[in-house]
């Protein structure tokens, strides 16, 4: 990990006018959000990041929920470093990335994903470098936001190619989840696919039909498509994985929601780089978004 910093430090001292981060990434940007907490966020974002690297992916988690550090529990692991030790210039974002014992790696937000509605200018650059430069060792960066509609979450959707939706077949949860829909379709100005995932459905028909109801709603309201991106089947294994404190992935391979899950990666990992749409400049979109 630290070689891998020391090259970026080396490539940038050798370009000092930043043209080393000027090209489109090919790193491509999940955020995984929903309108409620309970839900299965972080849980989705741990196991579909277990399940990418299992296709042959290199996933890195960005834990961007501050307080709760559900990654990390998730994972079982305790982070040295989080974003708070880049803001204040005591590491680089490549050094503060943890591997897990499972290995997928994640990036504990901390304090720093609150700070991060305040940054100076010296600091937006600092961290959209940093952000670009993750390159170095992942394909895909899945962006763990906090439960709920709020400014950080917004700006991490928007920085996304696609932002997958996590919501369950409980009322609450969908008119919540249709909310923060709502939110997204009246803040953007690029493209963003929103998908959605419906968790703890008792069966592809109760997803689908739930999927069907919000895609009626925003069509009609929004004038906005979305995309049923698949469902999570409720499982008493995940719960037992859960009390262990580990992912299902890894708990059970054969449990109903791990094969779920690997069919969620499996989708991802066959969109074609031309389905894509147009490759964006990762540190110019995290200035944009973070600048005001």
């Amino acid at each position: 990990m630290n070689d891998q910093a020391q090259v970026l430090r080396t490539l940038m001292a050798n370009n000092g006018n930043g043209d080393i981060f000027s090209k489109n990434s090919n790193m491509k940007v999940i955020t995984v959000a929903s309108g409620k907490g309970g839900v299965g966020k972080s849980n989705f974002s741990v196991n579909l990041a277990l399940a990418l690297k299992e296709l042959g992916k290199k996933p890195l988690i960005l834990d961007a929920d501050f307080g709760l550090a559900n990654v990390e529990i998730i994972l079982g692991e305790r982070p040295k470093y989080n974003l708070s030790h880049v803001l204040n210039e005591q590491c680089s974002m490549q050094e503060i990335v943890t591997e897990s014992k499972y290995g997928v790696s994640f990036i504990s937000g901390g304090s720093g994903i609150k700070d991060m509605m305040f940054l100076t200018p010296t600091q937006i650059d600092k961290v959209g470098r940093g952000i670009a430069s993750l390159e170095e060792m992942s394909d895909l960066l899945v962006v763990d936001t906090g439960a709920g509609i709020n400014e950080i979450v917004l700006k991490f959707c928007r920085l996304a190619q696609d932002v997958y939706i996590i919501i369950t077949p409980e009322p609450t949860s969908i008119t919540d989840g249709y909310a923060l829909i709502k939110t997204i379709a009246n803040q953007m100005t690029e493209h963003v696919r929103v998908n959605i995932i419906v968790n703890k459905a008792a069966s592809r028909q109760e997803a689908v039909q739930v999927f069907n109801n919000l895609q009626s709603v925003a069509k009609a309201f929004l004038k906005l498509e979305i995309q049923y991106a698949g469902f999570i089947p409720y499982d008493e294994k995940l719960f037992m994985a859960g009390k262990n404190q580990v992912p299902i992935a890894i708990y059970d391979q054969r449990a109903k929601s791990s094969v779920a899950y690997r069919e969620i990666a499996k989708q991802i990992c066959d969109v074609k780089e031309s389905d894509e749409g147009e490759k964006r400049n990762l540190l110019n979109k995290f200035k944009s978004l973070f600048s005001h």
